[in-house]
């Protein structure tokens, strides 16, 4: 339960990291067009203000992945190990993993392409063009896929047990909040209520194992 929910605060501080990637390159755009009179302006300014968002934007990214890996998936391991309705969680977390490394394997072949296309102007017709199509097929329609069922899975899924489980309704509320985002996310318009969902989690996980250790500490001294 704590591996869980360092994972959850780990998801929180990446969301923050992010947040002000974004501020930071709104306001440089902002800046660029002169509206910001004040703003720092010419190409130095704005390439460093993108140089620190690029930064940013990675800084969240290893953040995020470091959460989902290095926190929530052990703990969710944990959990199906003590209780076996949360194994379908764990594997949520699996096909996020496989997710990942088929997007990762669907750059590289994109980056191979482009690269023996840069020796082989005239590959272009033939080589890249499969190259493209396979490099988009593995990144676009397995990764994601992947990893999106993954996500599903391991969050709506997840919170939806806890909840059935531990019987704390702020589970249940972070589980319509992610299915609702999922929803907004089919639209274009996704993220802040993931945010107040992770938040939900965050405080659920706290009220769990404090109930928990308590009612340890209670039968210890039965």
């Amino acid at each position: 339960m704590r591996t869980l929910r360092s994972g959850f605060f780990y998801l929180l501080v990446a969301v923050i990291v992010g947040i002000v990637a974004a501020l930071a390159g709104l306001s440089s755009i902002i800046a660029a067009i002169g509206l910001l009179p004040t703003a720092p302006h010419g190409p130095s300014a704005f390439a460093g203000v993108v140089g620190a968002v690029v930064h940013l934007l990675v800084l969240s990214l290893v953040i995020v992945l470091y959460a989902i890996f290095g926190k929530i998936r052990p703990g969710m391991r944990q959990l199906s190990e003590v209780h076996s309705g949360f194994r379908i969680c764990y594997t949520g977390t699996t096909l996020m993993l496989v997710g990942l490394a088929i997007l990762v394997l669907g750059l590289i072949v994109l980056a191979a392409v482009f690269a023996a296309a840069s020796f082989s102007p005239e590959a272009l017709r033939g080589t890249v063009v499969s190259g493209l199509i396979l490099a988009l097929g593995v990144h676009l329609i397995g990764g994601i896929i992947a990893f999106f069922i993954g996500d599903i899975l391991t969050f709506v899924v997840g919170a939806f047990k806890l909840h059935g489980k531990y019987q704390n309704s702020l589970y249940m509320a972070a589980g319509i909040l992610f299915v609702v985002d999922i929803a907004l996310l089919l639209v274009g318009i996704s993220g802040i209520l993931t945010l107040v969902g992770y938040i939900l989690m965050y405080i659920a996980f706290g009220d769990t194992i404090n109930r928990l250790t308590t009612a340890t500490a209670t039968l210890a001294h039965v």
